[in-house]
């Protein structure tokens, strides 16, 4: 494989959702957080737009302004125009993520408490958020423009081994640092809700069950023979959920939603992650949910057999790429050195009570239960990407392609739910 088809995550194309860029001029320069970036006057005439080719849920588009000698780089995501359920697209929820962890950030840069180990968070900037739909017809914000590399193939093919291993050991590094930011400090306060008497995965069912519904409303009679018997196949995984999601672990961290290789900027030339992508799915809620969410890949054919949501696949072993376990693994050592550090700072009376480092053997047996509810979770997500591919407002170039592979996704979701039960039914297998 090429090194361009490697890093179709920072490709563009021409803009295939239009943009008034007069009106979006217009608004950016009446931005006080972007005039240091923006230059003299007449924007509009210095003010170009490509829109990236990945990523199905959110348009996002470059912007590229000419300043002086140089060119300026902001990234604008917006809302797409039809939504199927208020919760989604929650691009407002992504820049209030975003502002806080930046906020996190500094307070870690100008804290007097050293530490060997980097707990911080690597996000793109949020310069600025728009309600105003009559500006470009939806809402939408313009954040930082990160350099770096995009791997929308997980097997990162371009990388030595020691480069891949090093790479996937960072990625777990900051996925445990998303699990131990203080939200209670950060203004996350109310992110989210935890009722008692009932877990985060519940709620997520509840929600995902409604979402489904209304996809399949909005495909106006689209559908055919093939995609019923899915929507079938989908309630009847949900039901096996339900009947387990109140036993789970239910653990109370800052989730980013979605965390996958293809959501995170590697430096340019070194293995380390630079900026976490898309938290649109971001909440406060069960952090088992991430770790099975980039574990997905460990069951999803390779980039060969299918785009947009690519895999393993195959004969990758000995390349770099921790196994399921070892990944597991890690990610348990990570927490613990978090509560090492934790105490070792003082700062152990500060810490929520659900703060406690993972424990190796409950992530284990409990890790096929969220396997199987990541996948249910990501078929109701290419569901609404087969809606907006069947009602002409998908944003990605690649979304029809994607949307032929939900029959496949959703068989590979009842094999997992068959074969790695949870607890109260069988041993763990790893």
């Amino acid at each position: 494989m090429t090194d361009d088809g490697e890093r179709d995550g920072t490709r563009t194309t021409s803009v295939r959702q239009q943009i008034d860029v007069a009106s979006l001029a217009r608004w950016m320069s009446c931005q006080r957080s972007l005039k240091h970036l923006l230059g003299p006057s007449d924007l509009e005439g210095r003010l170009s737009l490509k829109q990236f080719g990945f990523g199905q849920s959110n348009p996002t588009f470059l912007l590229k302004i000419e300043k002086d000698d140089e060119i300026i780089k902001l990234v604008l995501r917006r809302k797409p125009n039809k939504l199927a359920h208020p919760s989604a697209h929650a691009l407002h929820r992504e820049f209030r993520v975003l502002e806080s962890i930046s906020r996190y950030n500094e307070q870690l840069r100008s804290s007097n408490k050293a530490s060997e180990f980097d707990r911080s968070v690597p996000v793109p900037y949020p310069h600025a958020y728009c309600k105003d739909e009559g500006v470009i017809g939806a809402e939408f914000y313009v954040m930082q423009f990160v350099e770096g590399r995009i791997f929308v193939d997980p097997r990162m093919t371009t990388m030595t081994s020691a480069d891949r291993a090093a790479a996937y050991s960072d990625a777990v590094r900051i996925l445990s640092n998303i699990h131990n930011v203080p939200w209670w400090r950060i203004g996350l306060e109310r992110y989210g809700k935890r009722r008692p008497g009932q877990t985060y995965v519940e709620r997520q069912l509840h929600t995902l069950l409604q979402v489904a519904k209304k996809q399949s409303e909005l495909m106006e009679g689209g559908s055919n023979e093939e995609m019923s018997r899915v929507e079938g196949s989908i309630r009847q995984i949900s039901l096996e959920l339900q009947s387990h999601a109140a036993k789970c672990p239910d653990s109370f961290r800052l989730l980013h939603g979605d965390y996958k290789v293809d959501n995170l900027i590697f430096h340019p030339t070194e293995p380390r992650v630079v900026a976490v992508l898309d938290w649109e799915l971001s909440t406060l809620g069960d952090s088992n949910c991430d770790l099975a969410n980039l574990s997905m890949m460990y069951f999803m054919p390779s980039m060969e057999h299918g785009w947009g949501v690519a895999g393993l696949g195959e004969n990758w072993g000995g390349t770099g790429i921790p196994t399921r376990e070892q990944l597991i693994s890690m990610y348990c050592e990570y927490s613990q050195l978090h509560e090492k550090v934790r105490r070792g700072l003082g700062e152990i009376s500060d810490a929520s009570p659900t703060m406690k480092p993972a424990n190796l053997e409950e992530v284990k047996v409990w890790s096929g239960f969220y396997l199987s509810f990541l996948f249910f979770k990501n078929c109701v997500i290419v569901h609404g990407v087969a809606q907006r591919a069947a009602t002409g407002v998908a944003s990605s170039a690649q979304a029809s392609k994607v949307a032929k592979l939900l029959p496949e996704m959703v068989r590979t979701t009842h094999k997992v739910q068959v074969s790695y039960p949870p607890p109260a039914t069988s041993a763990s297998k790893l």
